[in-house]
């Protein structure tokens, strides 16, 4: 999803409202939306960034984690994120080089606006839905396991038989 904003970021405090609905890719095997994505958003021009804030709606496909069915997820988050017009190509400071770690800075967490004052939209979209789905999905609240031994008759290996006559007694 991408939005033109040359005429917002003329003025200060100027605003854009956006209404988009539009078929977006999560570049995941494990996951695809079934619906396109409902984009209710609103773009301000803060004077060093644009701030885009808003709500998302679509739906999911996901794998249940107890039952491993598959199952439609409805996706209904708020977004805000920011944009700026002129972010720098590094994310580390050259005292960092040469270091596993590297401290995070206020730059690292916008998006940048290109050269032709085009917002693309699909990376925090796309970043947001993912960070909104549940660790465990479940398909309903009383999915359960399935039975194992579903049809089965319990047998008892022969071996252990004599286990069933030890009792436990409390105490030390």
């Amino acid at each position: 999803m991408k939005i033109d904003v040359s005429d917002l970021l003329k003025s200060l405090g100027s605003v854009l409202k956006v209404d988009e609905e539009e078929k977006i890719s999560l570049n995941d095997d494990d996951i695809a939306l079934t619906a396109p994505v409902r984009a209710k958003l609103k773009l301000v021009n803060t004077g060093t960034s644009v701030l885009v804030s808003g709500s998302l709606k679509t739906t999911a496909r996901l794998d249940c984690s107890r039952c491993l069915k598959k199952f439609d997820m409805p996706v209904d988050i708020n977004i805000e994120e920011e944009y700026v017009k002129d972010l720098e190509n590094s994310s580390c400071d050259s005292e960092n080089e040469g270091f596993d770690e590297i401290e995070l800075k206020d730059k690292d967490m916008v998006f940048e606006i290109d050269e032709n004052n085009i917002i693309d939209l699909d990376e925090a979209i796309r970043q947001n839905i993912l960070v909104s789905f549940p660790i465990k999905p479940l398909c309903s609240k009383t999915c359960k396991l399935p039975d194992a031994s579903s049809g089965k008759k319990k047998t008892i290996d022969p071996r252990l038989e004599k286990l069933k006559t030890i009792k436990i007694t409390g105490g030390k």
